[in-house]
């Protein structure tokens, strides 16, 4: 015994764990420490683990650390040394901690930021998807109304044709020889066929009837009863030049006016034409802000 202390005397620094190894607590007393050591030393003796080539290793080492804890100096220090090594571990789990405190917080100070920074992300994407569609929907409604309006000028070019071809299919050329006929005797004779206008020149008038029908029963008419009538009646040619001369037959109050009126109204066909589009175009203003 007295060989193994001298062997493990100056050997301390592998010792560090002598309470560990001789399973004891840092306040044990002297009688403990021995007690300690006879029940262990006996498990690891080098004589009873032959087949153990640590056995004797180990043997040593618990013998050196039973030499030091009875050693009061060496225990001592040995003490200091544990309990500085506590400390300093005691010190590195609280810096642990405020490091880990810190990049927690950094951590979510970031995902807070990044939390922003998407809602704002997505904010710009609706925002930006709702200008799209609203974009979209615009176009799609400027496109439909812009095709609405194209019909109601098809429309009204329609209307324009048909009432100027009615106007022009509603004339009658009124001619005779010799003595020109009074215009009352004229108005006399076509009253019936809704006379609107005549415009009278030297050999001829040109007379507008409310519609083309009428204008052809007035012919049919006039051809029959040719031998009794003071002039001949025929449907008025589009192109013939009208007369100098006018007489309008002024339409009575609250009615409304035909399109055939309405070109006897204007000085030229064009102005009518002009007149007749402003009127359309008028009323499909109206409609649509109907």
């Amino acid at each position: 015994m007295g060989d193994g202390g001298a062997v493990g005397k100056g050997k301390d620094d592998d010792l560090d764990n002598a309470y560990e190894l001789l399973a004891l607590e840092d306040d044990a007393g002297e009688k403990e420490i021995k007690t300690a050591y006879r029940k262990i030393s006996l498990k690891c003796h080098p004589d009873r683990n032959p087949d153990d080539e640590e056995a004797a290793e180990k043997f040593d080492r618990l013998t050196r650390a039973k030499d030091l804890l009875l050693d009061p100096i060496r225990r001592s220090e040995l003490d200091r040394k544990r309990k500085a090594a506590r400390d300093l571990e005691e010190r590195h789990a609280q810096e642990d901690a405020k490091r880990r405190k810190l990049r927690e917080d950094l951590e979510g100070r970031e995902s807070a930021a990044n939390a922003r920074s998407q809602a704002y992300k997505r904010a710009q994407e609706d925002a930006e998807a709702r200008k799209k569609y609203l974009q979209q929907d615009m176009a799609q409604r400027i496109k439909a109304k812009e095709a609405e309006l194209a019909q109601k000028q098809q429309e009204v070019a329609a209307s324009v044709a048909e009432a100027r071809d009615t106007a022009l299919d509603s004339r009658l050329r009124v001619t005779w020889r010799g003595v020109a006929p009074g215009v009352e005797t004229i108005r006399q004779e076509l009253a019936e066929f809704e006379l609107i206008s005549m415009e009278v020149g030297e050999s001829a008038a040109i007379v507008q009837l409310g519609s083309r029908e009428m204008a052809l029963r007035a012919v049919l008419e006039c051809k029959s009863k040719k031998n009794s009538m003071p002039f001949k009646v025929a449907l008025a040619p589009k192109e013939v030049e009208e007369p100098v001369s006018q007489v309008k037959e002024t339409p009575k109050k609250g009615e409304q006016e035909s399109p055939a009126e309405t070109f006897n109204r204007a000085k030229s066909f064009d102005d009518w034409e002009a007149q007749m589009m402003a009127d359309l175009q008028n009323l499909a203003k109206k409609q649509t802000a109907a």
